[in-house]
C-alpha cells in the first residue's frame, strides 16, 4: 500500500471519529429539548456545587394537592420526570428548594404537552428559576 493511500486512510479514521464525538455530544445536549411525546415532563437541572433537596408540588385548580415528589439534585445532573395526568387551566405547580424557598408556576390554560424546567443555582442572586414552555 503506497504512502499516500495509507495517509487518507488515516486521515478519514480521524474524520470519522471526530464526527462520532460531535455528534454524541450533540444527541445528548439535544435530547432534553426533544421530549414533545412524553408530554407533561419536567426537568430538574442542577447547575451548581452542591446537592439540593427539591420538592415538586401540583395543585388541582381546586387548590388540592394531586402530585408531590421530592427529589434529590446533584451537581451537574439532570433529573427528569412527568404529571401523571394532564394540566389543565387554574392547575399550578410549586416548587420548594431546600425546605427553604418556594417558587409558584400558574397554568393558564389546558396543556397537554407542558414542559417545566427547574433550573437550580443558574444564577448567584436567584438559586430557583421555573419556566415553561408549551409547544
Amino acid at each position: 500500500m503506497s504512502r499516500k493511500k495509507i495517509q487518507i486512510a488515516f486521515v478519514l479514521i480521524c474524520l470519522l471519529l471526530v464526527s462520532i464525538i460531535v455528534l454524541t455530544s450533540f444527541v445528548k445536549h439535544y435530547s432534553l429539548l426533544d421530549e414533545k411525546e412524553s408530554g407533561n415532563s419536567f426537568f430538574i437541572i442542577n447547575w451548581g456545587n452542591k446537592s439540593h433537596d427539591v420538592t415538586v408540588e401540583l395543585f388541582n385548580s381546586k387548590k388540592i394537592s394531586t402530585f408531590n415528589e421530592s427529589y434529590i439534585s446533584a451537581p451537574g445532573k439532570n433529573i427528569k420526570d412527568q404529571f401523571p395526568f394532564t394540566l389543565e387551566s387554574g392547575t399550578y405547580i410549586e416548587v420548594t428548594l431546600d425546605n427553604n424557598i418556594t417558587k409558584t408556576q400558574n397554568i393558564s390554560e389546558d396543556a397537554s404537552d407542558v414542559i417545566l424546567h427547574i433550573d437550580i443555582d443558574m444564577y448567584t442572586d436567584d438559586p430557583l428559576v421555573l419556566g415553561v414552555a408549551i409547544p
